[in-house]
């Protein structure tokens, strides 16, 4: 099913957005980039953690929030739980910038964020970037053992 996703450039989220799947592939690839230098094993692409990242996307551009709890006190844990992902380990970085490249250097240079991206639990990660007229990129990062 990734494959097939991989193939399309883009994914819609309706109105308010596009998730660009060219540049989600290169955020794993930074993601991985960052693993390596830090001497940890590479994220695989799991199909049901991307589900839920571009979920979360179209969640916080449709209600027009940025925080990892949802207005109505959902989370990303919560939306795992509901897609039956199987996880003893979980996080997620959020991250609104002018450019794929501007998120990521901000996640890294956050350390708490930098802190998900090299966590050593984690062996998964599902990514949504989205490009959206009213915000610019918004990238969801979503990760699991």
């Amino acid at each position: 099913m990734l494959a097939a996703l991989l193939i399309a450039a883009t994914v819609s989220l309706g109105p308010d957005g596009t998730c660009d799947l060219a540049a989600a592939q290169a955020v794993v690839n930074d993601v991985n980039g960052h693993r390596t230098l830090a001497r940890e094993a590479p994220l695989a692409v799991d199909p049901l953690l991307t589900a839920v990242a571009m979920d979360r996307a179209a969640d916080l551009l449709r209600r027009h929030y940025f925080a990892h709890v949802s207005p109505d006190g959902t989370t990303a844990i919560d939306a795992l739980r509901t897609r039956d992902v199987r996880f003893a380990y979980a996080g997620e970085n959020l991250a609104e910038a002018e450019s794929v490249s501007v998120a990521d250097a901000a996640l890294w240079a956050s350390p708490e964020h930098r802190e998900n991206i090299v966590e050593s639990h984690y062996r998964r990660i599902g990514i949504a970037v989205v490009d959206s007229p009213e915000i610019g990129t918004l990238v969801v990062q979503i990760f699991a053992d």
